[in-house]
């Protein structure tokens, strides 16, 4: 039997997998070859989109489907497909809008459909938008969105989103709000994390959580790291990550990937 049979390693992308200059380093292609030609099971967990991740996933031996939108997806790459999924409810929608009207130069981003809607725009949706190549004019009227709402996404300056994130508290409807970098703070369905989706993804693939190992970054993992039987959190890390996992490794410019799958390969 092959050495990593049984054994799945899901990964963050963006401050993770992912260079500051967004690319996948050599040395991490080259480990998680390895890994996957021992038997193991690789894939990506993100708060991207499937458009957005298609050309990574197109150049990666991935294993298992993908978590996509923070956890409200999983998507089949090999089958084009989405094979789990959770949507909003319409009472974000009169929080969203209260959001809003108190801090109307905030950038906001409904996604719902293959690109997301760009509801306001600010220098940091504009700089999302020129880097991601969406297409999509701005948007304003609601009532033109008709499909399910996955996940809302507010975009600012890190300090002016740590205002936003204090006035959010005040809200009890059943949402999920998570910070997925400074300057994002991303509106969810009840019970919507990467954790979550990784226990459904464990349940799909039929891995142990002894035999799963997480990574990422930043609070947007932090329950997925939480849940797996090994958490790893990159040098680079939100240090709320710290208190939740087994393991740290090197920094995201230092091939974080090859780090954890070498250190695999002395354990296993």
């Amino acid at each position: 039997m092959k050495r990593f049979a049984g054994y799945m390693l899901v990964t963050d992308m963006d401050g993770t997998l992912l260079d500051s200059g967004k690319t996948i380093s050599r040395e991490n292609r080259e480990a998680i070859q390895r890994f996957v030609d021992e038997g193991g099971i690789f894939t990506l967990a993100t708060g991207r989109i499937a458009s957005s991740v298609q050309r990574f996933a197109d150049t990666l031996p991935l294993g298992a489907p993908a978590i996509l939108y923070n956890g409200a997806m999983i998507y089949d790459f090999a089958e084009g497909r989405v094979v789990w999924q959770r949507t909003l409810h319409d009472a974000v929608q009169p929080v969203l809008r209260q959001v809003m009207d108190k801090f109307p130069e905030l950038g906001v981003e409904i996604y719902c459909g293959e690109e997301p809607y760009f509801i306001q725009e600010n220098r940091i949706t504009e700089k999302h938008r020129s880097l991601e190549h969406f297409n999509r004019p701005r948007t304003e009227d609601w009532s033109q969105l008709t499909d399910p709402w996955i996940k809302v996404l507010l975009a600012w300056e890190p300090e002016r989103m740590n205002e936003v994130e204090a006035f959010v508290t005040q809200f009890k409807e059943p949402l999920t709000w998570v910070r997925s970098d400074d300057k994002y703070l991303e509106i969810l369905a009840e019970h919507t994390t990467k954790g979550h989706a990784l226990e459904e993804l464990m349940r799909m693939t039929g891995i142990d959580v002894s035999r799963c190992i997480a990574m990422g970054d930043h609070l947007n993992d932090l329950e997925m790291l939480r849940r797996a039987g090994v958490g790893v959190a990159v040098a680079n890390a939100h240090a709320s990550l710290m208190d939740v996992c087994n393991r740290t490794c090197k920094h995201h410019n230092e091939h974080a990937v090859a780090d954890v799958i070498e250190w695999l390969e002395k354990e296993v």
